[in-house]
């Protein structure tokens, strides 16, 4: 009971991504895993090698391949692991990919191997990449959903070990509903110079002039310049009800990626430093995390594919 206690309080928060070898993984607040091979193993480019698995029970493991924008729709070509070819694949062209049932045979040769190449005709390796840390990837894969143990991990139960009985999976955690309040046809409240005084002290002259926008009926966003505000020991964003002083805004969490910016046509405010993006949505009365991504920040990232989700909500407007 206590263990499930402590899993069910670490799910309402988002997990950080783990390293294992050449893998990288996360996995979301619905248990849905995501990992990438970060390094290519050898003198060619890196293969685009993503596992997924979804939370629910009946889900099954996939692993997405990335063919070059050099192989021509229609060309063949072989995925082999450590010499031995493990599948054909006939291309999409276009830079498209392929996804393979991570599974049987081909899950197993992935799970022994060191090595996965992309081959072309007359045996040119195209690109690849490293299996170092693989097996511990699909461990955490188990751990995360659990899977441990049952008919549907992924990873092999070690030799001569003893059955054991095993628990149901539990069914995939609802996605946590922020209800954002509808925005008005009012203008923001006027954030003056007398009160910028009042807020900032004498020298708020020197600070980049304040942008406000309207969240709702009740409140006006209020941001300053964040270098500005940190030298005098400000927070960035104030909230300004109808009449009286500016609050400092809540925000879930307490660590943001970096300063925070309001995106007024999607009405959320976005946290992106380094490869951390976060973006928050109003709910009333604080700043509610709905969306936390990590790029893995590899040499070669482009597109979705290098992206790893590991926190989604859903905004219902009222």
């Amino acid at each position: 009971m206590a263990s499930l206690l402590t899993a069910l309080l670490l799910s309402a928060a988002p997990a950080a991504l783990a390293t294992h070898g050449d893998w990288i993984i996360g996995c979301d607040n619905q248990r849905a895993c995501h990992a990438l091979a970060r390094g290519s193993g050898g003198a060619e480019p890196r293969l685009r090698l993503v596992l997924r698995r979804d939370g629910a029970a009946e889900a099954a493991a996939r692993l997405d391949v990335s063919l070059p924008l050099s192989v021509a729709a229609g060309s063949r070509v072989t995925l082999a692991v450590d010499g031995r070819a493990i599948a054909q694949l006939i291309a999409p062209g276009a830079g498209g990919g392929l996804a393979l049932p991570f599974e049987g045979k081909i899950a197993a040769a992935l799970l022994r191997g060191r090595r996965v190449t992309l081959v072309a005709s007359h045996r040119r390796v195209l690109a690849g990449a490293s299996l170092s840390g693989l097996g511990a990837t699909v461990r955490a894969f188990d751990a995360a959903q659990w899977r441990e143990g049952s008919a549907t991990a992924l990873a092999t139960p070690a030799r001569g070990a003893r059955a054991a009985a095993v628990a149901p999976i539990p069914p995939v955690p609802a996605l946590p509903v922020v209800d954002q309040p509808e925005v008005t046809g009012a203008k923001p409240r006027r954030f003056t110079a007398k009160d910028a005084r009042k807020l900032l002290g004498r020298d708020a002259a020197d600070c980049v002039a304040p942008q406000t926008w309207r969240l709702d009926a009740a409140y006006t966003l209020l941001a300053l310049e964040p270098g500005c505000a940190a030298a005098r020991g400000l927070a960035a964003l104030y909230l300004l009800p109808a009449k009286g002083r500016p609050v400092a805004a809540t925000i879930d969490l307490a660590t943001v990626a970096g300063a925070p910016g309001w995106d007024p046509a999607r009405r959320r405010l976005v946290s992106a430093a380094g490869p951390l993006r976060q973006e928050y949505a109003w709910d009333g009365a604080r700043f509610r995390l709905v969306l936390e991504q990590h790029d893995a920040a590899l040499p070669d990232a482009m597109g979705d594919e290098d992206t790893i989700t590991t926190w989604r909500a859903t905004v219902a407007v009222h």
